[in-house]
């Protein structure tokens, strides 16, 4: 890929990817025809890795769904994040929204991880994300109850998906960026 000079006029953000090279907004555009199919082609077996993605986002909508019908059973207002108290009712709602909340926050990570795994092995990712929200579901049941340890057999499930996810994205990633053989010259390997 070649880059065009930049004038002290153009920044980096005004820049339009084309197949060949980087030009300034302000260049003739080329037949979108012929930037967009080169610029985003990807496998028809990306579409698992879609269809993974949309589920996740079900799975989120589904969870919400439990914890507004966890307010009105157990009476907690918006935009109180939890119930007052130590009582049963209380434990409960909290359980349900933590499996929300938590479910939450690893959700943009896996997502990306998803997506970049999948440009490299689509049916690979798209698995991983579907046992993570599969681990997910168990995850929420159990911990629904007002039992925290019944939330562990589904966090096992998902945990192990996600640190899964980690170790596989960031080895594509490595990969792609060349450091392992860089490495490799510069210890005289193969």
């Amino acid at each position: 890929m070649q880059c065009a000079r930049l004038s002290s006029r153009t920044s980096s953000s005004a820049l339009l990817l084309r197949p060949n090279k980087l030009q300034p907004a302000h260049a003739p555009r080329q037949a979108a025809a012929n930037v967009i199919p080169r610029a985003f082609a990807v496998s028809p077996e990306y579409g698992y890795v879609a269809a993974s993605v949309a589920f996740s986002a079900a799975l989120i909508q589904w969870q919400a769904i439990r914890v507004g019908l966890a307010r009105r059973e157990y009476g907690v207002p918006y935009p109180q994040m939890y119930a007052e108290g130590k009582d049963d009712a209380a434990q409960t709602f909290n359980c349900t929204q933590r499996a929300h909340q938590n479910t939450l926050e690893t959700l943009p990570a896996l997502l990306a991880m998803e997506c970049l795994l999948g440009l490299q092995h689509p049916l690979y990712a798209a698995t991983l994300g579907m046992i993570w929200n599969i681990g997910r579901i168990i995850y929420t049941f159990g911990y629904s109850t007002g039992d925290p340890n019944k939330r562990l057999p589904g966090i096992a499930v998902a945990g192990l998906t996600y640190v899964t996810m980690i170790v596989s994205t960031g080895v594509i990633g490595v990969k792609a960026a060349g450091l392992l053989q860089g490495l490799q010259q510069q210890l005289g390997m193969f």
